[in-house]
């Protein structure tokens, strides 16, 4: 599988690639959409604290995935069009 983090937070870095080691999944991390190359990728993971709905809209009209995940803090709120959330604090 082939992930892309969208992240800009060391621990949620640290954790997903831990998490894509266990699995042996190829893991592209980033810290804006900006900085992402075009292709395709399984799963598109994006940190509260780098998500920009504008940039995020511009993101997807350009590269190809199957599923995205959010992660954000319970209190913050859940952008739509994502197929999956992820609340923060979590474990790999």
């Amino acid at each position: 599988m082939k992930i892309l983090l969208i992240n800009d937070n060391p621990v949620v870095g640290k954790l997903v690639t831990l998490s894509a080691q266990k699995t042996g999944d190829e893991l592209i991390s980033v810290h804006s959409t900006d900085e992402a190359t075009q292709g395709a990728y399984d799963l598109v993971v994006v940190d509260d604290t780098s998500y920009d709905k504008e940039d995020f809209d511009a993101f997807s009209a350009k590269v190809e995935f199957s599923q995205s995940c959010f992660i954000g803090s319970r209190s913050s709120e859940k952008p739509e069009g994502f197929s999956r959330e992820l609340n923060k604090p979590f474990l790999p």
